[in-house]
């Protein structure tokens, strides 16, 4: 049974509340934001953590001066020491071209900087959506078994793994949600099947690297049973001599 999570995700969520509870302004939110960020990339890459995506939650806009772009580059101008340090390896994924220009820019001079490194995979789900990444893949394959490029029965969940945006990342092992409540948000739809999940009561700014610790030590104490039921994780069928 698989004690440690490999690859973690977590939706982040609850900056503009957050920032709202306490009467303080749109920046100091997205600062507190960024600190957040910075404190759990690194507590994830001192716990182990081989993969962590970072999802900005509910497919944040990423116009110009929009909160979400405005964290991730904040983050990168504030944390890059940091990043190097740890020896990140630094990906950005999602429908890039909705980014600012100079912030599109910006990610891939940190990917090139970054391609080398050893450590954790750091990875940016932005300008995202798991229903429209879902949509979208539909929509492709449809025109291929249209065209005839594509057997209607060569359609597999393998093959659209394939085709998602996530396809460069391992499968995940835990969803963080933050932002109150037990509630799921859009994303990771299809990839979540066999996921562990794990709720927060704090919004996103006050997540800390405790939080992070104590997910990731209720991740250890659960069966994963992808699909299957106890009775077949803990006595699987021997395969065939």
């Amino acid at each position: 049974m698989k004690k440690r999570a490999d690859h973690v995700a977590i939706l982040l969520d609850g900056c503009s509340l957050w920032a709202s509870e306490r009467g303080l302004g749109q920046s100091a939110g997205l600062w507190a934001s960024a600190l957040a960020c910075a404190s759990t990339i690194e507590s994830a890459a001192q716990s182990g953590i081989r993969h962590l995506t970072l999802v900005p939650a509910d497919g944040e806009p990423l116009t110009e001066g929009g909160e979400a772009s405005t964290v991730v580059t904040q983050l990168l101008r504030s944390h890059a020491d940091t990043f190097r340090h740890l020896s990140l390896r630094f990906s950005a994924l999602g429908e890039m071209a909705r980014l600012p220009p100079d912030l599109q820019h910006k990610l891939r001079a940190m990917e090139q900087a970054t391609a080398h490194e050893l450590g954790m995979q750091l990875t940016l789900l932005l300008g995202y959506s798991g229903r429209r990444d879902l949509l979208r893949v539909a929509r492709e394959l449809a025109i291929e078994v249209r065209a005839g490029r594509l057997p209607a029965q060569a359609i597999s969940p393998s093959l659209i793994q394939q085709r998602l945006v996530t396809a460069p990342l391992p499968p995940v092992d835990l969803i963080i949600y933050t932002g109150r409540g037990q509630r799921l948000a859009d994303a990771l739809t299809f990839e979540s099947a066999y996921a562990e999940f794990a709720f927060t009561d704090c919004l996103w700014p006050d997540f800390t690297p405790a939080d992070l610790q104590q997910a990731l030590g209720d991740f250890g104490h659960r069966e994963r049973r992808f699909g299957k039921t106890s009775a077949q994780v803990q006595s699987p069928t021997p395969s065939p001599s």
